[in-house]
């Protein structure tokens, strides 16, 4: 990591509070510029330019993205980190929150692609010394002793190398379908450390050193890393999960099917999926229960519509009892108090479409307080149907939004009546 890469770009998410946008002179930016601009395409960043000037925003994601220059991009959220990764550990996408975080070094106040970087190589430090094994892998070899199947046309075209036959043999080997993902994850993790921090960087040289001579070659790198999460050896777990965040929770790379050049987590994604999980846990006190995914998309009913996936309406959230229906649309933004125009109309589309009574937009905030709004209460063929907004803590985390959102679901408003 080069000492003369240009300051890293630190930008928050768009409604960050009290947190200026990042500024600059579009001059400079130089070759990064173009790069800038096809991320603001994507949604990744919002940009703001009047003649040279430029301010920079996040949008719904965080983490980092390395620029041509090398210049690196770095997305902080509203949420702090630690509770971001209490999020990750909620879905299962991130080992339980335990004492290990701060024997790795991580602090409240880091980026979250610094954390991941560095709990990734305590993970592996930790497999390294205790854990890390070889195991039987099959091998193509071109020996004179038998002790495989051996490769009958391969054979046939290469009599002139007996008494060498071509076989498949199993061999034990550290070039296991496990060890190499992590070593793929571990070439990957060096871009995600702060060059400021000189410790994680020796951490990371030892490693690369210990791991150097294991194989790093995959047929399918996405499928390898799905795969390895469950087919492997005890101790590996840890590792194995944060190895998935580094290689496949970021941008992919279309010619490797990895992770490329960004490393970035969808927030809202994280939101949308929290939702569903926060009612799955609070059906017993609150009998609402969640119905099945099928069951969350409405075709139109024209056969140009029905056939067209972009046109189907798809609610995040169903719930149900009593007889009674409550849809849910998860809004990663901060316009709670400020729903749009569209969002509204979304929300109204969804209460008809499934024939709800309620409807509800819910909007994760940085603040504690809770608080739903009452948009609109109106009667369709004598169907009472009421629209409303929940904001829920995000950055209180998993228990306090369970506890909160257990509290609205049993609220008098929602009984049948």
């Amino acid at each position: 990591m080069s000492s003369c890469r240009p300051e890293d770009i630190v930008c928050f998410e768009v409604g960050s509070a009290h947190v200026p946008a990042w500024i600059g002179s579009q001059r400079e930016l130089g070759a990064d510029w173009s790069a800038l601009e096809t991320h603001a395409r994507r949604g990744v960043i919002r940009i703001e330019a009047c003649g040279d000037r430029v301010s920079i925003r996040g949008t719904t994601r965080t983490g980092l993205v390395i620029l041509p220059s090398g210049r690196r991009l770095v997305l902080r959220s509203k949420v702090p980190t630690h509770t971001l990764l209490e999020w990750l550990a909620f879905l299962g996408d991130f080992p339980d929150l335990t004492s290990w975080l701060r024997e790795a070094g991580v602090s409240p106040g880091d980026a979250w692609h610094e954390c991941l970087g560095r709990l990734f190589l305590n993970a592996l430090e930790h497999v390294t010394r205790h854990h890390l094994k070889k195991d039987y892998v099959a091998v193509v070899a071109n020996t004179a002793e038998i002790r495989g199947r051996i490769l009958a046309t391969r054979l046939a075209r290469q009599f002139h190398h007996l008494p060498r036959v071509p076989q498949n043999q199993r061999r034990r080997s550290h070039d296991t379908l496990y060890n190499i993902v992590l070593a793929r994850a571990l070439d990957r993790c060096v871009r995600l450390l702060n060059e400021h921090h000189p410790q994680d960087l020796r951490r990371f040289s030892l490693l690369r050193e210990q791991w150097r001579s294991i194989d790093r070659s995959l047929d399918d790198p996405a499928a390898a890393v799905h795969l390895a999460q469950w087919a492997s050896p005890p101790g590996y777990r840890t590792a194995l999960q944060l190895a998935q965040l580094i290689l496949l929770g970021a941008t992919l790379d279309p010619l490797s099917s990895m992770g490329g050049q960004a490393f970035t987590l969808s927030l809202s994604h994280i939101w949308e999926r929290a939702l569903r999980r926060l009612f799955a846990q609070v059906a017993e006190p609150t009998g609402w229960q969640s119905v099945a995914d099928d069951r969350r998309t409405r075709r139109w009913d024209d056969l140009t519509g029905n056939q067209d996936a972009k046109r189907w309406l798809t609610a995040d959230v169903i719930v149900e009892r009593a007889g009674q229906r409550w849809v849910l649309d998860a809004k990663y933004k901060r316009d709670f108090g400020q729903e749009s125009r569209t969002d509204r109309f979304q929300v109204c589309a969804y209460a008809l479409a499934f024939e709800a009574d309620r409807a509800s937009l819910v909007y994760p905030t940085a603040a504690p307080e809770v608080a739903v709004r009452k948009l609109l209460s109106t009667t369709i063929c004598a169907k009472g149907i009421e629209i409303d907004s929940l904001a829920l803590p995000f950055a209180a985390g998993p228990e306090r939004c369970r506890a909160v959102l257990a509290d609205i679901a049993v609220c008098d408003r929602s009984e049948p009546g």
